[in-house]
């Protein structure tokens, strides 16, 4: 059964609605991963001024490897989201028959599926890994070697 172009726009811009609304705890949960690689490297840091020993090294880094893949986990929620979104646009457009998505719909799924995420994936492990790294290495490397 087509749809009409009244309920195809309403479709889509019902659609676009609730990614607005990801968009937001998406930008929640991008600075609640920020503020948890500051917390691991203000950790290491205490950790190297008191001098910890081996276990309080361990902990400390057991937390930034909690930190940096909760990071990922996160990450791949967002670039889900994403994706789901342009999946749901698609479909819409494929229920549509005759009548087609406006052009920033169309727009939007082209550029997901020409690698869109690729760049915020390449971001995350730039800067997860870096935080990771920031946070683990003056624990077990003399920063003053």
């Amino acid at each position: 059964m087509e749809m009409t172009i009244l309920e195809s726009a309403m479709a889509e811009i019902a659609l676009w609605e609730i990614f607005a609304q990801a968009r937001g705890a998406n930008a929640t949960v991008f600075l609640a991963t920020v503020i948890a690689v500051w917390v691991a490297a203000r950790f290491s840091s205490v950790m190297l001024e008191k001098g910890a020993n081996t276990l309080g090294k361990i902990l400390c880094t057991a937390f930034a490897l909690g930190v940096f893949m909760l990071g990922f986990n996160l990450g791949g929620w967002v670039s889900g989201t994403y994706d789901g979104h342009a999946g749901a646009l698609a479909a819409l457009d494929a229920a549509n028959g005759a009548i087609d998505l406006g052009a920033g719909s169309n727009q939007y799924i082209e550029n997901l599926a020409s690698g869109g995420t690729m760049i915020g994936s390449i971001g995350a492990w730039l800067f997860y890994g870096a935080g990771f790294l920031i946070a683990v290495l003056p624990l077990w490397f003399n920063p003053k070697d």
